[in-house]
């Protein structure tokens, strides 16, 4: 999709507006001034500020994940793609404080959609640390793929330590090897390669009592026109299946049907808070793993 350039330039104005005045000082004639574009462009783009800063946070969370790929060589030692990552996500986050300061203290004001965003980011750098996690190195060291938990602990801890420094008014970059050495000893400590979940008899995951209990969890599964829906336990199977070995979506066993079904509804099940209440309910039956 080609980019908007009055869109682009309307979102580097509240950038540079934010970086000037922070987001609460900052009003449209800030933004219009520093995009070089009068009011009327920008009523044409956006209803209000809030969902300018909605864009702007989207378009820098798609910013981060590009530059973690493009940083990490595939090819390296794993340890040293850890610290390729890490200084990655250090080097965002110093490159504008800023902005980095209204992610943590502004954009949460902007309420159940501010939650939406900052949940799909968080899944999607998950998600991308198990698929970084996957290459040949790692496997060389003898390690799986991050589970989704720890690939979010790590996330998570990233997350808190550059947002207290920030706080505390300091520099990120000095706390980066802090971040590496964190993150490295994660890794080294994750599970090694073994053999994948066990199925149980019909080769199933989930026990009667488990299905019993999410299956009305679910909301109704959608069907593309003129095609049946892929069926509801064969979805949440290979969803569990996932979970458990901490593989790529694009290595479930063809027995869970297209990878691709199974992504798109862990996709909408986590916008909506399906996924949460199932892996609650999974939890409070004996025998999970």
């Amino acid at each position: 999709m080609t980019a908007d350039p009055v869109r682009e330039r309307l979102l580097k104005g509240l950038h540079r507006a934010i970086e000037e005045r922070g987001y609460r000082e900052t009003t449209i004639a800030d933004i219009v001034r520093h995009a070089r574009a009068s009011r009327s462009t920008f009523y044409q783009v956006y209803e209000t500020k809030d969902d300018c800063l909605l864009a702007l946070m989207e378009a820098a969370n798609g910013a981060l994940m590009r530059r973690i790929v493009t940083a990490v060589d595939p090819a390296a030692p794993w340890e040293l793609q850890t610290r390729q990552a890490v200084l990655a996500y250090i080097g965002h986050v110093s490159a504008s404080p800023e902005l980095s300061l209204c992610w943590i203290r502004e954009f949460p004001s902007l309420g159940p959609v501010a939650g939406r965003v900052r949940r799909e980011t968080m899944n999607a750098l998950a998600d991308l640390v198990q698929r970084l996690t996957a290459n040949e190195p790692f496997r060389r060291s003898g390690r799986a793929p991050v589970s989704r938990e720890l690939a979010l602990v790590i996330l998570g801890g990233l997350r808190e330590l550059t947002a207290t420094v920030l706080e505390e008014g300091g520099d990120v970059r000095d706390v980066a090897e802090t971040g590496i050495a964190a993150a490295v000893a994660l890794l080294g400590a994750a599970a090694p390669a073994g053999p994948s979940p066990a199925p149980t008899a019909g080769g199933l995951l989930l026990t009667e009592e488990q299905w019993a209990r999410i299956r009305p969890l679910l909301p109704p599964a959608r069907a593309a026109t003129g095609r049946p829906p892929a069926p509801q336990r064969q979805v949440v199977e290979a969803l569990v299946y996932r979970d458990r070995a901490g593989i790529a979506w694009r290595d479930l066993p063809p027995r869970f049907g297209p990878w691709q079904t199974a992504w798109k509804r862990h996709r909408r099940w986590t916008a909506d808070g399906t996924w949460d209440r199932v892996r609650s309910a999974l939890t409070g039956v004996s025998g999970t793993g």
